[in-house]
């Protein structure tokens, strides 16, 4: 699997600077914005033409949140589909901030960046852990049992979840560092504040060594689950005493939100959640991902200008 992870992460990606003026939309772009359209360097571009290079669902999206930060003022980063001018299908991320004179919109500037290399690794990641399961076979299909209850269970047809993986970092060091001993009560007493910080959690369990997972409810949606998740994250870390030590640890996070098209297979969405795992650890750890996976059929995700 290392070895298709690194094949998968490898590629490069372009970025460039970008600057709309508001009063006659020219457009001024560094040289990394024109190789990501395929255009020629310093070529004549028109905001008009450019739009024909969106999709339509990334295209009114973009449109419409342009609209609003010009109006309401603020920043956002979106990411959107786009074709190349020689008819390549990428993804585009794109940051946007907006420049004022006299307390009034002038501009409209920031990044655009190539993540087209980023959505493969994804949908990568989790083919490869759908086929290269890293939890043992009992326990997973346990889990997924009882996450498939849940999430065909009438009582929570209105509701978004979450499947939410914890895996403590570095587990094997800690275990030959401290002894088995400590690195048991370590784990015990992680799943002990996962249940206190988590009580309403729908399924719970401990998937491996030191990985475990948790069905969430998000009835404010992922954004406000994550934030969540982050601040979990540093009350799960404190440190753990034992007689004379002091273990100290960090902890990966992974997960995948189940929004809209509820009826997904539960080693689907494990599939994704085991994903963002694997690119939190890969990030060297102590970090939260949360699966990025791509629209169908130009459904809404997070499209770009």
């Amino acid at each position: 699997m290392a070895s298709e992870l690194c094949r998968l992460s490898g590629k490069s990606s372009a970025i460039g600077a970008w600057e709309c003026n508001l009063a006659n939309e020219a457009l001024s772009w560094t040289d990394g914005v024109y190789d990501l359209f395929g255009l020629a360097r310093g070529s004549t571009i028109q905001r008009s033409s450019i739009l024909d290079l969106y999709e339509e669902a990334s295209r009114s999206e973009m449109n419409r949140m342009r609209g609003s930060v010009i109006r309401n003022g603020g920043a956002f980063s979106l990411d959107c589909r786009i074709r190349t001018a020689s008819n390549e299908k990428r993804w585009m991320r794109l940051i946007v901030g907006v420049g004022h004179q006299h307390g009034r919109p002038i501009r409209i500037f920031g990044s655009k960046q190539d993540v087209t290399a980023e959505k493969g690794l994804w949908s990568g990641l989790a083919a490869l852990s759908r086929h290269e399961p890293i939890i043992e076979a009992s326990t997973r299909d346990d889990f997924e049992n009882r996450l498939g209850r849940a999430l065909f269970d009438p009582r929570f047809e209105r509701d978004c979840f979450a499947l939410v993986l914890f895996d403590i970092d570095d587990f094997h060091d800690i275990a030959e560092t401290f002894g088995r001993a400590a690195s048991d009560e370590l784990l015990c007493r992680f799943e002990e504040r996962l249940n206190r910080l988590f009580p309403d959690a729908l399924a719970s369990g401990r998937m491996g060594e030191s990985e475990f997972a948790l069905l969430l409810r998000m009835p404010a949606g992922q954004r406000r689950l994550t934030l969540s998740l982050d601040n979990a994250q540093h009350l799960l870390c404190r440190p753990v005493s034992r007689g004379n030590m002091v273990i100290d640890f960090t902890i990966s996070i992974g997960g995948a939100a189940l929004e809209g098209n509820r009826r997904r297979e539960p080693a689907t969405l494990f599939a994704e959640a085991q994903a963002a795992l694997h690119v939190a650890s890969m990030a060297g750890g102590n970090t939260l991902r949360m699966f990025d996976r791509p629209p169908v059929n130009g459904t809404r995700s997070l499209p770009a200008s």
